[in-house]
């Protein structure tokens, strides 16, 4: 759910990244909190996960309770699908990553760091500045299904809709804030505006309770299409740069393209769902005949 050329700051080199992430392990990490740091950096790297491991924990408790919230709003949602279209897919909901891996937030922390002269904006002091530690995704089948989820989670945030919330949105607007009120929208950038091919609509919840407002978990709306393009732009880019490989440009070129055409995709599918709609319900014709009635070929 994160691509090291999603996080918004100029891209630094990999050589810089490579020692960026062994300077936050040697030097920031506290090591006095564990047995004392290892001599072979083989060594210290568990030692780093495992605490890393331990500090997010708490995200996923979050996280869990925000799923509980968001969920009767979904099964809501399923039950309105017109009558016509209860036999197709709507949505589900992926949170087999609902916490962030710790090499991925060692990787985020060391992508933050612009360069030797200047202290790591985040470290493991502050890794709650890290607003995607706790995650997870709801996959919609069409582009509307998307906007009808948006709309329903972003709704307990606008206070013009404050009379019309179901019980399930009230709850989660009790429990949970909305960072700005809204879902950033990633699906609907101008071309020249793009870094990346990401396409979905992102918010940030907070818990409420006073002593848990720092932690962020995001949520993330995509349709299937955008979700097959990010898990395979993850596996054949944003890993191969993890692992500090060298990518050709072509082939980050060629991803974020594809992007652009499952998204044209998306919106014909859409098309063909909304203009057929009408037609489904609409009663059978007596002019054909039957296809019981038809004479044989």
């Amino acid at each position: 759910m994160g691509h090291p050329q999603r996080e918004g700051v100029v891209p630094a080199s990999e050589a810089w990244i490579t020692e960026a992430r062994r300077r936050l392990v040697d030097d920031h990490f506290p090591w006095d909190e564990v047995s004392g740091r290892p001599e072979a950096w083989e060594e210290r790297l568990p030692e780093v996960y495992r605490w890393l491991e331990n500090h997010t924990s708490l995200y996923r408790l979050i996280a869990t309770g925000l799923l509980a919230r968001i969920e009767p709003i979904l099964e809501q949602l399923q039950a309105e699908v017109l009558e016509v279209e209860r036999d197709r897919l709507f949505v589900k909901v992926d949170a087999s990553h609902i916490t962030k891996a710790p090499e991925s937030i060692l990787e985020k922390m060391a992508r933050r760091w612009p360069g030797p002269e200047q202290t790591p904006p985040v470290s493991f002091h502050n890794i709650d500045q890290l607003n995607d530690l706790g995650r997870f995704r709801i996959v919609a089948n069409f582009l509307g299904d998307v906007d009808d989820i948006t709309r329903h989670l972003s709704e307990p945030y606008d206070a013009t809709k404050a009379s019309q919330l179901t019980p399930a949105q009230r709850l989660l607007r009790e429990e949970f804030s909305l960072h700005d009120n809204r879902f950033e929208d990633l699906i609907l950038i101008p071309p020249n505006q793009r870094t990346s091919g990401e396409r979905c609509r992102k918010g940030r919840f907070s818990p409420r309770q006073p002593e848990l407002r720092g932690h962020q978990v995001e949520v993330q709306i995509v349709t299937l299409l955008q979700e097959a393009w990010d898990k395979k732009d993850h596996c054949l880019i944003y890993e191969r740069v993890r692992r500090g490989e060298q990518v050709p440009l072509i082939h980050r070129i060629t991803c974020t393209d594809l992007s652009a055409q499952l998204f044209v995709a998306d919106s014909q599918f859409e098309q063909i769902r909304r203009e057929g709609l009408p037609l489904r319900k609409k009663p059978a014709s007596t002019s054909e005949p039957q296809e019981s009635q038809r004479a044989p070929a």
